[in-house]
């Protein structure tokens, strides 16, 4: 369930909710604390991050900017009368079909408007849009008023009706670089059916052969990217379509067999060109503005395509990629992006001090992009900080539905509820909680600690489900939906300092 793109509609679910006699003092207790965030809001806002995120904001508007999940309309500096391509993706920005769809448009640079339409997994459909698409079916694409639906149909039409724009995406029909292009298509077909078998299916396949399927497959992956000069599958400067096609899935792939099979493949040792290919597409700022984190895609990938299995092995990495539990885990340094001198170093992305972005602990199943890493910690605390107190009110409430009542309709997703209803009891402990933890942001945990152990240590008997409301808000934090990847694991990572307070 969305936290700030789609948490506005914690208002319209929300109910008002006596407080049980258990808690009512702790309602009262608290303070008032627009006042407060008013003051964060416009200091963070001065911020250098503040500055650049309200410019984005401004640009994004007219339909100008760098790419972003939460633009609704792109011109590439062409007048709105130039728009021929609405775009219907999924809310969230984790459906891989449409990523690749979204890749394309930004890599030719054709002018399109973006409609935001919810997965079945997490929620319902619109109306108007079920009565355009009977069947529901995402992304789909309205082109001159026409209706598409299905990812490849749709980057092959746009790629032929928009011919003048952007790198051509398809090579000419009958030339052997659409044969290598069709080739490779049907080993991208390969490897996903090989991963599906490795990642929803128990243990690794009879005698290790699912792995060692998915392996060999890979290899052909690597072996291909490496047959031509520079990153990409076809050559040039810029990816093709068979580069789309590709990194949607292998993104999921990145995260899904670490997590559930104990697996590296962002190891250049084995697979160097893969590799390669992965760090060019994260210097494209269109490729980082749809590019989820790990634990994002081991919560989203379950609703679409079916539970994964575990094996013992991946336990290390699946507890370095959902740290919600605090717990830090000692990983070979060869899971490290540097070398360090011990054989070993514990790895605690969701704890304090930050630093998902010290070159020295930088994780390599899922290293920071250099673009944002230039940006620097304070950057991904003050991002955090800008969106949290961007739509504060709403946020609180959607946090204090951990001990509402949930909704009479549920959906597949386990962490979506949409007609979950806030335990208004909890409004004010975790607006105040909130409020430490954007201080702590901004400021500093240093700045924010006498008055937060004070105020959250006071908790009482409201304790438990203030924690429960915190640790709510922290497995709902998505990316890129919310944030970006750094600033999402500094939000994680304070919202857990604030817990250790509460306790």
């Amino acid at each position: 369930m969305p936290l700030l793109a789609l948490v506005r509609s914690a208002l319209w679910a929300a109910v008002s909710l006596s407080p049980s006699p258990r808690r009512a003092g702790v309602a009262r207790m608290c303070t008032a604390t627009s006042g407060r965030i008013g003051e964060l809001a416009a200091a963070v806002a001065a911020t250098p991050t503040g500055a650049r995120l309200r410019k984005e904001e401004s640009e994004r508007a007219a339909g100008g900017g760098p790419p972003h999940t939460d633009a609704s309309l792109r011109l590439f500096g062409q007048s709105e009368s130039a728009v021929r391509v609405t775009l219907f993706r999924d809310t969230a920005a984790w459906c891989p079909y449409c990523q690749k769809v979204w890749l394309l448009l930004e890599e030719k640079r054709v002018p399109y408007r973006i409609e935001k339409i919810n997965m079945r997994s997490y929620g319902d459909k619109p109306a108007e849009y079920l009565r355009k698409v009977p069947n529901g079916l995402l992304p789909a694409m309205e082109i001159d008023g026409q209706f598409m639906t299905d990812s490849i149909p749709i980057m092959l039409t746009i790629d032929a009706e928009f011919a003048e724009y952007g790198p051509r995406m398809v090579p000419p029909p009958g030339s052997a670089e659409r044969e290598r292009a069709e080739a490779l298509l049907r080993l991208e077909r390969e490897l996903f059916r090989d991963w599906c078998s490795l990642t929803f299916q128990p243990g690794t396949g009879l005698f290790g052969a699912s792995k060692k399927g998915f392996e060999a497959t890979l290899h052909k992956v690597d072996a291909a990217l490496g047959e031509k000069p520079g990153p990409w599958f076809l050559g040039g400067d810029a990816p093709s379509l068979v580069d789309l096609q590709y990194v949607s899935h292998v993104e999921r792939m990145v995260a899904s067999v670490a997590y559930w099979k104990g697996m590296r493949l962002r190891d250049p040792a084995i697979y160097p060109n893969l590799c390669k290919w992965l760090d060019a597409f994260e210097a494209r700022p269109a490729y980082l503005a749809t590019k989820s984190d790990m634990y994002t895609h081991v919560r989203d990938i379950p609703p679409q395509y079916g539970p994964g299995f575990s094996i013992g092995e991946a336990d290390n990495f699946a507890k370095a990629i959902s740290g919600k539990d605090g717990s830090c885990v000692s990983l070979p340094r060869a899971h490290l992006q540097r070398s360090s001198p011990s054989s070993e170093k514990h790895i605690c992305l969701w704890e304090l001090p930050f630093r998902a972005l010290d070159p020295d602990f930088q994780f390599s199943l899922d290293p920071a992009p250099p673009l944002l890493v230039e940006r620097g910690e304070e950057a991904a605390r003050h991002e955090a900080a800008y969106k949290l107190l961007g739509n504060f009110d709403a946020v609180v409430r959607f946090a204090a539905r951990a001990t509402g009542a949930p909704g009479v309709k549920r959906f597949q997703a386990p962490l979506a509820d949409p007609y979950a209803q806030s335990d208004d009891a909890m409004i004010d402990p975790v607006g105040a909680a909130l409020r430490h933890v954007a201080t702590a942001l901004l400021r500093g945990t240093d700045v924010a600690g006498d008055a937060a152990v004070a105020e959250l240590g006071a908790t009482g008997s409201a304790a438990r489900d203030l924690i429960s409301c915190l640790e709510y808000l922290r497995e709902r934090i998505g990316v890129p939906r919310d944030m970006s990847g750094p600033a999402a694991i500094a939000l994680r990572a304070h919202l857990n300092w604030a817990i250790r307070l509460v306790k």
